[in-house]
């Protein structure tokens, strides 16, 4: 059993909804015991950073979060969830400050520079399709074509924990992997079939 988080701001059907597709079960659940006992967990997310972390601190669903990551069962954090892991984001965050994260993995969210996208004429939000480069690890497929919709991008501090990269005016990295902690920027249920191939990928390693 799959748990996905339920704190109030996440593409939960979706996400359900593709794991149903390739066969794998899943539940929606705000209970930290469900998620305690699950084989996988995934956070999704969708909106702000603050709130978002506001929420996951009110519910005691943060604790179960970082549970989840010591554990050594598969977790995986998608767009707001993959930004959530990092230690903070500047997003709503005063200039010079960032609003503090779960900080399971060290390092940051930031907005994209104006310089390199909107005045070259990118639009931000990143709304789309792009490919994925500088691929590590048998999670994804160097090339892939994803989907995404975001306005801030995840710089980890150490670009080992970097699984994947593309680019939108800059170079910036996509997907997270330290040991059994997965994290992608780009939402896989919404990403065809390479999209689904990677949740398999992922689903997978809750039955080993």
């Amino acid at each position: 059993m799959i748990a996905i988080i339920d704190y109030g701001m996440g593409n939960l059907a979706s996400v359900r909804k593709a794991l149903t597709y390739i066969h794998y079960e899943s539940v929606i659940t705000s209970d930290p015991e469900v998620i305690s006992k699950a084989d996988g967990v995934i956070l999704p997310g969708v909106g702000a950073y603050g709130p978002a972390m506001e929420a996951l601190r009110k519910s005691g669903l943060d604790a179960a979060v970082k549970e989840a990551a010591a554990s050594g069962k598969p977790l995986l954090g998608i767009c707001l969830g993959m930004q959530l892991m990092l230690s903070g984001s500047e997003e709503g965050a005063p200039a010079g400050e960032l609003i503090e994260g779960l900080g399971i993995i060290p390092g940051k969210v930031l907005k994209f520079p104006a310089k390199e996208t909107v005045e070259k004429g990118l639009k931000v939000p990143q709304i789309g399709w792009n490919r994925l480069s500088d691929v590590t690890g048998e999670m994804m497929r160097e090339g892939d074509f994803v989907y995404f919709v975001h306005s801030f991008y995840c710089l980890p501090d150490d670009d080992k924990d970097s699984a994947a990269k593309t680019e939108y005016g800059i170079k910036y990295t996509v997907a997270l992997q330290r040991g059994n902690i997965f994290a992608t920027q780009f939402h896989p249920e919404k990403s065809g079939e390479a999209g689904l191939q990677m949740l398999i990928r992922f689903a997978r390693r809750t039955r080993k």
